[in-house]
């Protein structure tokens, strides 16, 4: 694994999956999530006296640690061919084992709305397939005799 190369995916992976949360989750499900602040959401601000707004700081670390993983992942993926049909497929199985199953468990534990719960599965699906293809372009298959190491 080219570590300069892993980094630089890393970061890019980290840095457009934030700009996708912070447009998926705070403007285009915005509205949907504002009946569960104060329930089942954590309101984020200070003034709103819940005191959680300190925790903020974990989202952007849930985000690193699943850049790193994604592109540790990737990195042991990759084979020599045309990348971005395997960026397509590896961000859909990423989407299997992350936000799939975390969106399924939350909608079977507590009360989301269904509608809420696909719309969360649809758009973390589109984000998981930009965020493969992201890798895919960045993190080639290196030319040659070929060996996932790590």
């Amino acid at each position: 694994m080219n570590t300069e190369r892993f980094i630089w995916t890393v970061v890019a992976v980290f840095f457009v999956s934030q700009v996708f949360a912070i447009v998926i989750h705070g403007f285009i499900l915005g509205a949907d999530y504002r009946p569960f602040y104060g329930t089942l959401l954590r309101p984020m601000t200070a003034s709103s006296g819940g005191g959680g707004a300190w925790m903020v700081v974990f989202l952007p670390l849930s985000h690193l640690a699943m850049a790193i993983a994604f592109v540790a992942l990737y990195a042991r993926w990759v084979r020599p061919g045309p990348e971005v049909p395997q960026g397509l497929r590896f961000g859909v199985v990423a989407w299997l084992f992350g936000p799939a199953p975390m969106y399924l468990l939350w909608f079977a534990e507590q009360p989301w709305p269904f509608s809420l719960t696909i719309k969360q599965l649809v758009l973390d699906l589109f984000t998981m397939v930009v965020l493969g293809t992201l890798a895919s372009m960045l993190y080639k298959a290196p030319v040659g005799n070929f060996s996932p190491e790590m």
